[in-house]
C-alpha cells in the first residue's frame, strides 16, 4: 500500500462485483500471470478504465476477507515502536538492524532516512492471533527494499515468500526520488514492520502483493472465495484463530 490505508474505506461504497475470474479455492499458482492480467483487465469495479493495484476496492475488500476469517481487523493501526536502529541494540534483532541500516545509507548515500520516531501504521492489524498484513503496491518493490531484504537474517521468519519478494524489485525497480531518500525510508519502514512484531509475539509479517490479483472481484460473504484468499496469501497466514464456518 502507499505507506498506510488512508482512510478510504468510508469514501468507497462496498461494490458487488459481477463474477469476471473463476475462483480456485487453493494455492495462487492456480492461476497463471495471464489469467490473472485478463481477469484484472476486464474487472471495473470505480471507473470505466482497467483495474489496477491502486484499486480502493481491493483494500477494502482485502479488509472484509480478513474480519470474514479472523473476526477483528484494524485499518491504519499504529503501535509505540521505535523506529530507530539504536533502540533495538539489545534485542536479537539489532545486528541485523545496525546493517540493514548502515547498508541503505550506503546505497546511495542518504543516510538520514529514519524521520518518525516510531513504526509508522500498518495497513491493517489482526489481534487474534496477533499479525499485521501489508498490502504492497509497486512503489515497495526497489532497489533499497531489495538491499535490505537480502540482509535478512537467514532465521528470520516471514509470512511472505522472501525470494519473490526479491525478484518483484528486480522486475519493477520502482523509484520515487520525491523526497530524495523516499525509496530508503519506504524499505526502513517496511523491514522494521517485517521484523519488529515478533518481539511482541506476533505471528510472522504476511504480506500481499497488489498487482498479483483483482483482489475486489473476492466476495467475502462465499466460503469459497474465502478459501480462495487464503490460497492467495499462500497459506502463510496464522490458522489458528481462522474461521471455517461459511
Amino acid at each position: 500500500m502507499s505507506d498506510s490505508v488512508l482512510g478510504y474505506f468510508k469514501e468507497v461504497p462496498i461494490v458487488q462485483t459481477v463474477q469476471v475470474v473463476k475462483i480456485v479455492a487453493g494455492h495462487s499458482n492456480d492461476l497463471n500471470g495471464a489469467q490473472r492480467l485478463n481477469g484484472a483487465q476486464r474487472l471495473n469495479v470505480l471507473s470505466d478504465t482497467s483495474h489496477s493495484e491502486h484499486c480502493r476496492a481491493c483494500k477494502e475488500r482485502v479488509r472484509e476477507l480478513l474480519t470474514a476469517l479472523y473476526g477483528h481487523c484494524q485499518v491504519n493501526h499504529s503501535f509505540s515502536w521505535p523506529a530507530r536502529p539504536g533502540d533495538y541494540e539489545q534485542t536479537p534483532i539489532g545486528g541485523a538492524l545496525r546493517r540493514i541500516s548502515a547498508g541503505l545509507g550506503d546505497l546511495r548515500g542518504h543516510r538520514d532516512f529514519v524521520k518518525s520516531a516510531f513504526v509508522p501504521p500498518c495497513d491493517y492489524y489482526l489481534p487474534n492471533p496477533p499479525f499485521i498484513l501489508e498490502f504492497d503496491e509497486s512503489q515497495h518493490f526497489s532497489r533499497p527494499r531489495l538491499m535490505t531484504l537480502s540482509l535478512y537474517p537467514l532465521e528470520v521468519q516471514l509470512g511472505f515468500p522472501l525470494h519473490r519478494w526479491q525478484d518483484l524489485c528486480r522486475e519493477i525497480d520502482a523509484r520515487d526520488d520525491e523526497p530524495l531518500d523516499r525509496d530508503e525510508r519506504r524499505a526502513w519502514y517496511d523491514t522494521l514492520r517485517d521484523l519488529v512484531p515478533t518481539l511482541h509475539g506476533f505471528e510472522p509479517t504476511v504480506r500481499l502483493y497488489a498487482g498479483d490479483y483483482p483482489w475486489c472481484s473476492l466476495n467475502a460473504a462465499s466460503e469459497r472465495h474465502r478459501q480462495a484468499f487464503v490460497g492467495l496469501m499462500d497459506h502463510q497466514a496464522p490458522s489458528g484463530k481462522r474461521k471455517h464456518n461459511p
